[in-house]
């Protein structure tokens, strides 16, 4: 960012900007990720970069989501989506729909999520980006799971890892596999806590914020099962 603000490249110092916002959120660090969200939307709705803007507000969306706001959330990611639809790009459609998935998932909206995640996956498959169709049908086995229909979820949370895992995405298949091991607890506890074990040594070097509170919560609901 600074080297770009010495050669006066806007453009790259705001993307730079959303990326470090992004960077924050991945980590766990929602009030760091806050502050720089504000700058950079800020900062692409000046350079009318409507590519950019559609950016940032799917990560004010993730912020607003795990702070407890939710219908902002929903506005967020209905507006980043908005703007996929208004460039005609699949690519950032595809994207953006996991997002507002995850918001409408929060709100309750069940059908609508998996619509959304339908659709993501769908034109991930078409665009061959294998790891963002694995983050539709996680997202998928999210709904499922809340819905009761827990042997649908454990199959799309199976589907997941094994794509994380051919990816060699440690994180995203500790992710899935927590997801299968909460599927599948009520008919095979065994099973379960596998997957969390095997969660567990993905991430044993992860350090930050994020990758601590997902390493005590699976921590925790192993020893619940023991």
């Amino acid at each position: 960012m600074s080297a770009f603000h010495e050669q006066d490249a806007a453009h790259w110092a705001a993307t730079a900007l959303s990326n470090l916002a992004t960077t924050h959120y991945r980590a766990g660090r929602l009030p760091e990720a806050a502050t720089a969200i504000d700058q950079a939307l800020a900062a692409h709705r000046t350079l009318n970069d409507q590519r950019g803007e559609g950016n940032i507000l799917r990560v004010l969306s993730d912020v607003q989501r795990e702070q407890g706001d939710i219908e902002s959330s929903l506005a967020s990611a209905q507006a980043a989506l908005d703007i996929a639809l208004n460039l005609r790009s699949l690519r950032l459609e595809g994207f953006w729909l996991l997002t507002l998935g995850d918001a409408r998932q929060a709100n309750g909206q069940y059908a609508e999520a998996l619509t959304s995640y339908q659709r993501s996956a769908t034109l991930h498959r078409r665009l061959v980006d294998r790891s963002r169709e694995a983050l539709a049908w996680q997202g998928v086995g999210e709904v499922y799971r809340r819905l009761g229909r827990h042997a649908e979820a454990a199959d799309f949370h199976r589907q997941a890892a094994s794509t994380h895992r051919d990816l060699d995405d440690e994180w995203h298949q500790a992710l899935a596999l927590d997801g299968l091991a909460s599927a599948v607890l009520g008919e095979n506890p065994e099973a379960a806590r596998r997957h969390w074990a095997e969660a567990l040594r993905l991430i044993a070097d992860f350090s930050d914020p994020r990758a601590v509170a997902v390493r005590e919560a699976i921590e925790r609901r192993l020893a619940e099962t023991s």
